[in-house]
């Protein structure tokens, strides 16, 4: 009897270390897909992964705080709403890269690349 027991609660360990190793494996596996989409998303000459995957964080196409008042600075009211809206466009499309365009000072644009300024312009939009 004692060694039945022993061989019942062998069989259940086997069947608990299977299930882990399966759990495991399945993990690897997932994780392996989501890096594959990561990298096809960023990669600039495949197109197949066109929204982010839920592993990209947000910061990739959000414009930060600090960077959204520096843009907005030395800007009519008029001109601060519709940089607002364009931020807010491109933000909702979650676009990687965009520029915004101004009118005052003379008109000009700024362009946004991974929710940073990446460069700026007068006289004409990019």
């Amino acid at each position: 009897m004692e060694e039945d027991l022993i061989q019942i609660f062998e069989m259940l360990i086997a069947i608990v270390v299977a299930v882990i190793a399966y759990w495991q494996r399945h993990q690897k596996i997932e994780a392996k897909n989501e890096t594959r989409q990561v990298i096809a998303f960023y990669d600039p000459k495949d197109d197949s992964v066109t929204t982010p995957p839920e592993t990209v964080p947000a910061r990739s196409w959000k414009m930060a705080d600090e960077t959204r008042r520096w843009v907005l600075s030395g800007h009519d009211a008029l001109d601060q709403g519709e940089l607002l809206r364009q931020i807010e466009a491109a933000e909702s499309q979650q676009l990687l890269h965009y520029f915004l365009t101004f009118n005052d000072r003379g008109g000009g644009f700024y362009e946004i690349e991974y929710g940073l300024m990446k460069g700026s312009g007068v006289g004409g939009a990019g």
